[in-house]
């Protein structure tokens, strides 16, 4: 008997240790409890159905309690009903609804995954300076820190107040990617072509020493006595000796 009642009393723990509970925050947050709704458990952020860390601070329920949250998890639990609420307390929406006003359009656009979102832009596109707000529940939350990727390839990078601070399109990656490939190609033919004004350098180097050792030479030889030049006053000589002896030989006679 003893036995079987640690067994339900561990079964219990065990459902204690899985039990979770989505809570709303006055200002639209839905908090997910990852256990007993008690200081020391661990809360997240739920937006489009998927768990973000929940940011640091004091966030009023719906359910009239009071949650402070440092480092995901829950610090303190206090009562603070709706009604006694000092207008301090619950943060107003007049500031939104002015800042609303600033904007003069609203785009609607889905994330990839299929979650709703809505820009509110000063112009007819997204721009940086642009407020994100993603479908969470029934209603539009500020859009969690972080990089959103949207239906058609553009892609937003948003502050932590969901404004946008960034924005690209995939064709921008695709751009920069095929621009970095051009470049290592142009870099690469660049050396090549390096190379081989340097090897043609040296091969004029080489052709120019050879003219100069050729036209050396000419010069030496230029200079030189002609060999046919000796012969040719040889031949002479030898005829006018011939001459000589042959009139000196008829004077004789």
């Amino acid at each position: 008997m003893k036995e079987k009642s640690n067994i339900i009393a561990r079964i219990k723990e065990l459902f204690a240790e899985t039990k979770m509970e989505d809570v709303t925050a006055v200002t639209n947050e839905i908090i997910r409890v990852l256990g007993e709704f008690a200081v020391g458990t661990k809360v997240v952020q739920v937006v489009g159905g998927e768990e973000t860390t929940l940011p640091d601070g004091n966030y009023p329920l719906d359910n009239g309690k009071s949650i402070t949250v440092v480092g995901g998890e829950i610090t303190e639990v206090a009562d603070y009903p709706k009604e006694e609420m000092t207008d301090e307390e619950i943060p107003s929406t007049t500031d939104e609804e002015e800042m609303a006003d600033e904007y003069t359009n609203e785009i609607m656009t889905k994330l990839v995954d299929g979650t709703e979102v809505k820009i509110l832009s000063k112009g007819e596109a997204a721009s940086v300076g642009d407020m994100v707000l993603v479908k969470s529940g029934e209603d539009f939350v500020k859009a969690p820190e972080g990089k959103l990727d949207l239906e058609g390839g553009l892609i937003l990078y948003v502050d932590a107040d969901g404004f946008i601070n960034e924005l690209e399109t995939k064709e921008t990656e695709i751009k920069e990617e095929a621009t970095n490939e051009e470049m290592k190609t142009m870099f690469e033919a660049v050396s090549t072509l390096k190379s081989m004004l340097d090897e043609m350098k040296s091969t004029m180097d080489e052709i120019k020493k050879e003219n100069e050792t050729l036209k050396g030479n000419f010069e030496k030889f230029s200079k030189a006595p002609s060999t046919e030049s000796i012969t040719k006053k040889q031949e002479k000589t030898s005829v006018l000796t011939s001459k000589a002896e042959k009139a000196k030989l008829l004077g004789l006679r």
